[in-house]
């Protein structure tokens, strides 16, 4: 172990700093969403982490040049690998269950490295190699604008930031004015199934968040689940949602074809349907949640927005974010949830 901290050391004093400072330019002082103070001497160019989530952020901000170590769940993401081929190439510096390969992550030398709220012991370590550390994480639509505008300011490319904000804020609002006088009544009970059938997210999550903005009821947070976390099928059964909202095919298929589920209204008018998904599912907390608010309000209420083509509402997204024009084959996958043909 001291000979491998060693090598450490000494492979930072062969690489040396990331970049010689420059003295006129003035630093970045940034406060965390985990209320850690960050400076950077000048905007990253050079960016590691190591979840999906973040790195969709990223690059719906520009920075698919920046964007260097990552996990194995990014590089291997099919949707990023097929909109920015590049990053198949990345290498990987995060690794599981040991978390980090340090000599690798070192090597890329990065400016900063984004990590998820929660990862406390990866972030002293980072920290002891000296390596900047941005920690994000929100449960909220507003949470992840800040967590944009962090991440804009440290990237500087705050203009960019605010375009996304802006974006997301006008989804939300169109929305909101869509669904105004909308009745207790009118508002499905949703369930949403995430990575197992019963596996799920209460209040204090962003699927609470999209599901109220969009004129729904999570039965989940309606009933005391707090962030994440399982369920019996037995309360399941007595929720009765009128809408299964799925992570993925699989959980669909597996609902579906459980004699068990039958009972419940959502199986039984074959309304579970599969989440959009493309560099991650939209529903989650990627960049892409600025399109799951008008999906699942299009969904609960299709009367309501009739004006709303979510073909074209995708095609605008990938091409505003991710530079990227979406075939009309591609645009069906994503809204599918399916991988890139």
């Amino acid at each position: 172990m001291q000979r491998r901290h060693f090598a450490l050391l000494a492979l930072q004093l062969l690489l040396g700093p990331p970049r010689p400072l420059q003295a006129a330019a003035p630093a970045l002082r940034l406060v965390d969403q985990a209320g850690a103070r960050l400076q950077l001497a000048r905007p990253a160019e050079r960016i590691a982490t190591p979840g999906i989530s973040l790195a969709a952020l990223i690059l719906a901000l520009g920075g698919e040049q920046r964007l260097g170590a990552v996990a194995a769940e990014v590089r291997n993401n099919p949707w990023l690998r097929h909109i920015f081929p590049r990053l198949a190439h990345l290498p990987i510096a995060f690794r599981r269950p040991l978390g980090l390969d340090a000599e690798q992550l070192l090597l890329h030398r990065p400016d900063l490295v984004t990590l998820w709220l929660g990862s406390d012991l990866l972030a002293q370590r980072l920290r002891s190699l000296a390596l900047p550390v941005l920690t994000l994480g929100y449960t909220t639509p507003e949470g992840l604008m800040t967590a944009a505008r962090l991440l804009g300011q440290a990237l500087g490319v705050a203009a960019r930031a605010e375009r996304f904000i802006h974006y997301y804020r006008n989804n939300l609002q169109r929305v909101a004015t869509a669904l105004a006088g909308l009745a207790p009544s009118e508002r499905p009970r949703i369930y949403y199934a995430s990575i197992t059938p019963l596996h799920t997210e209460g209040a204090d999550s962003m699927v609470d968040a999209w599901i109220r903005a969009a004129g729904g009821v999570n039965l989940a947070a309606q009933h005391g689940l707090h962030g994440d976390g399982s369920i019996a099928l037995e309360r399941l059964l007595a929720w009765d949602p009128e809408i299964i909202i799925t992570l993925g095919e699989r959980q669909r298929q597996a609902i579906l074809t459980d004699p068990r589920w039958r009972p419940i209204s959502a199986v039984r008018t074959r309304r579970v349907i599969t989440n959009p998904k493309g560099i991650n599912a939209w529903c989650t907390r990627a960049a892409e949640a600025a399109l799951q608010v008008v999906w699942a309000a299009k969904t609960f209420h299709p009367q309501r927005l009739p004006e709303i083509e979510l073909p074209e509402e995708t095609r605008t997204f990938y091409r505003q974010f991710y530079g990227y024009a979406l075939s009309d084959a591609e645009v069906v996958r994503v809204l599918s949830g399916l991988p890139p043909g």
